[in-house]
């Protein structure tokens, strides 16, 4: 009859399997988080940017020569309205649908836009009150005298004004020129320029 194992000797091959399971699991684990610790450092620095100064030039490069009419502005009935715009959302336009701009060298209700300016930027002159569509706060639609005659029309304030360089009403081309001293923007349907 055979001797019987003491309950040690009977653990002892459990025990070296169990370590050796365990130096298996504890190296897969260690290589695993090598592989993860190199896969975060490179999509990391894969995606890192480094860092720029402001942009404090034009969005969009100046014409040169710039464009100009020797037209006339019209001067009329003027209705402002909205249009969406794709991305530059909904701006605000005047009735027919050309895109109006404002001019950041203008103070409130005073355009300082003349000469070869307004041959460039058309004020948007206006013969009465102008109207307005639907979300228009009329009350905010005005004119101002020009100190080289008629009213232009602004918008809480803001001279408005027409770019020679739109050749079809859809068109937003002043959109962030830097021209004759100042920026040019299209104005958000709450009446800002659009930076």
């Amino acid at each position: 009859m055979p001797t019987p194992r003491s309950s040690a000797s009977r653990c002892r091959p459990i025990v070296a399997h169990t370590s050796l399971l365990l130096v298996g699991v504890i190296a897969l684990t260690a290589c695993s988080a090598r592989e993860n610790k190199e896969a975060v450092s490179s999509a990391t620095s894969s995606t890192q940017s480094s860092v720029v100064a402001p942009r404090t030039d034009a969005v969009t490069a100046a014409p040169n020569p710039p464009p100009s009419t020797d037209e006339a502005p019209p001067i009329g009935d003027v209705s402002l309205a909205f249009d969406d715009r794709g991305d530059l959302g909904q701006i605000i336009v005047d009735g027919t649908g050309r895109t109006l701009y404002a001019f950041s060298q203008d103070a409130a209700n005073g355009p300082a836009c003349y000469d070869a300016c307004a041959d460039s930027w058309l004020p948007l002159l206006a013969k009465g009150d102008p109207t307005g569509g639907t979300g228009i706060d009329v009350g905010a639609a005005a004119t101002v005298p020009r100190r080289d005659g008629g009213n232009q029309v602004t918008y809480r304030g803001i001279p408005l004004y027409r770019y020679a360089g739109d050749k079809v009403d859809t068109d937003a081309n002043g959109q962030g020129l830097d021209m004759f001293g100042g920026e040019w923007h299209v104005l958000t349907k709450d009446g800002r320029p659009l930076a």
